[in-house]
């Protein structure tokens, strides 16, 4: 069932177009899919490897994969909470529909890397401190958003990357949901909180299972950044989403925490209730 749900669909008669067979195709796996999660995490994986190594194939065979990418699969990684693939396959595909905007984004990024890292790194250790002194234990990081991200802002916005305030993020991972509180309060003493800028995804989780809390800052040097909070289990399935509870599949009391993904692919179900009616794929 895996492998012939992440197969495409035999020779097609040439009468039909491209898009209809792509489409058919598309349609196989989602049945597969419904059937089967793993499905849809089998080719994701082999998706990311083909836009990996996408440089060996011919420019106009790219351009197609990148495209699909960027318009099917990378939205099925966002949609299934797997962020660690979807961030990936979104900045591979952009490498290469507008190589142009990468390389020159790659660059700018690059350039101001030192004074950067050198500013989330002092938050980093003074968010450490102040966690801390507030007894919470705490793993605190930085990292700078990715490419794609920063570009469909600069889109979005009409911005260039100078004006991008929320470019690195710095992420506290704590034990418990009282702790995420606990650490809120502790960051909305150290630095002052830009209003309307907060966001509790812990209270209200985001339609693919992801949780955090996000708050935008100032810094002391009157540089914004932004702090997301989660416990150890929300960054795994932020990280990984549906596939995240495979491992955990047996849970302690033997219990299948199926019903959980049950309700998570309601809205796959939905799609294929509704293409039953339709015979144009």
């Amino acid at each position: 069932l895996l492998v012939d749900g992440v197969t495409k669909l035999g020779q097609l008669n040439y009468s039909q177009d491209k898009l209809e067979v792509q489409a058919e195709n598309l349609r196989k796996m989602f049945l597969a899919m419904a059937k089967d999660i793993r499905v849809i995490i089998i080719k994701l994986a082999d998706r990311l490897h083909n836009m990996r190594t996408l440089e060996f194939m011919t420019p106009t065979k790219q351009q197609e994969k990148a495209r699909e990418t960027m318009d099917i699969y990378a939205p099925i990684a966002q949609r299934l909470g797997i962020s660690k693939i979807k961030i990936e396959l979104d900045d591979l595909s952009l490498k290469f529909l507008q190589p142009d905007v990468y390389y020159d984004l790659v660059e700018k990024v690059a350039l101001r890397k030192d004074t950067r890292e050198a500013f989330v790194q002092e938050i980093v250790d003074e968010v450490k401190s102040h966690m801390e002194d507030a007894g919470i234990e705490s793993t605190v990081g930085g990292r700078v958003k990715h490419f794609f991200s920063i570009y469909k802002k600069m889109v979005n916005q009409n911005k260039t990357l100078d004006q991008i305030y929320d470019i690195f993020a710095v992420r506290i991972i704590v034990d418990t949901v009282k702790d995420c509180y606990a650490a809120l309060g502790v960051i909305h003493e150290m630095y002052k909180p830009i209003p309307g800028r907060f966001k509790d995804y812990i209270a209200m989780p985001k339609a693919n299972m992801y949780q955090s809390l996000h708050t935008t800052l100032i810094g002391s040097n009157g540089q914004p950044f932004e702090i997301q909070i989660r416990t150890f289990e929300m960054h795994r399935v932020a990280e990984y989403g549906i596939a995240a509870h495979w491992k955990y599949k047996e849970a302690s009391d033997g219990k299948k925490p199926e019903v959980q993904e049950e309700e998570k692919l309601v809205w796959l179900r939905q799609i294929l209730e509704w293409q039953r009616d339709m015979s144009d794929n």
